[in-house]
This record gives structure tokens, sequence and C-alpha cells, in this order.
């Protein structure tokens, strides 16, 4: 019981020793205070979960650990929310591209999701399609498509950008 009394002071102490400095570091990956803040209270409780040997909060090996853990935790977060954003672009509902754009709706709308990837290169729209329409896997597409898994993780990465870039009205074409 004292030992698991004692981890945990030397976590705090680590957490105050640093706590600035696993802001700042996550805060350079998410460029957002919020999330830059849950990231530090991610990072805090892997700490807590894990039963890391700290002889000296103070030394560079302590220091270290909390870097790593802070930059995985921050890496982890950017990682999901880039998932999520992804999710969202692929399932935004028409009727709200509409009011956005001003643009005449269509007579007969396809589904979502189609009417969003139809505009891609087809190399790209085979994919998506794959992908988000019929709900296949990374592996299940390539199979279908002939193609290896890594092309189409890189197909799919490109053609989300593209539909981005649209979206946000960069893409020249």
């Amino acid at each position: 019981m004292a030992d698991s009394k004692d981890h945990f002071d030397d976590i705090i102490s680590l957490f105050r020793l640093y706590e600035q400095k696993m802001y700042h570091i996550a805060y350079a990956i998410l460029h957002d205070s919020y999330q830059a803040e849950d990231a530090v209270m991610d990072a805090f409780v892997r700490l807590l979960e894990h039963n890391y040997r700290i002889d000296d909060p103070e030394s560079d090996t302590s220091k270290k650990l909390v870097i790593s853990v802070t930059r995985s935790a921050s890496i982890d977060l950017y990682r999901k929310n880039q998932r999520a954003s992804s999710k969202m672009l692929l399932t935004e509902d028409p009727a709200l591209l509409h009011a956005e754009t001003h643009t005449e709706p269509q007579a007969h709308p396809e589904s979502n999701t189609e009417s969003i990837i139809q505009g891609l290169p087809s190399i790209y729209y085979d994919v998506m399609y794959e992908r988000y329409v019929n709900e296949k896997s990374v592996s299940e597409t390539a199979v279908i498509l002939s193609i290896s898994e890594a092309a189409v993780r890189k197909r799919q990465e490109r053609a989300l950008r593209i539909l981005r870039e649209e979206r946000e009205g960069r893409r020249c074409v």
C-alpha cells in the first residue's frame, strides 16, 4: 500500500514539475488549447496507470519519460481527431451543404456518401466506393480492386485530401 502511495506522489511531483512543458508539447501537436489540456490529462493518467519507476523526478530519465508519454497521448488524440473529421466529411448531410453553398438541390439525390465521392478521379472513386458505400475493409477492397492494401490506404488518403480541399474551396483542377 505504501508503495502505491509513493508511486502516486512521484507522479504528482512529475506533473507539478513538467505540467507547462507537457502543455507546450501537446499544444505544438494539436494547435488547440482545450485538446492540449486533454492530452496532458491523458498523459498524466497513463503515467498513473503504468508502474513507471521514478527515482528522481528531476532526472533526465524522468523528463524524457514525461515528454514521451505526453507526445504519445497528443499524437493519439490528433489521430482520433483526423479519423473523426474524415468520417464527418463522408457522412455530411447534403442539406447542410446546400445551406452553406446555396446551390440548387438535386431532384433525386443519391445517398450522401455516393454523391460526395462521385466527383473524384476513378482510381480514388473506386476505393472510396468500396470503403464507404459498400463498407469494405482495406483488405477486402484490395482484393476487389486487385491492388495492394498500401495502395488502398494511400488512395483513400489522397481522396480524402481532395474532398477536404474541394470542401474548403482550395482545389484547383
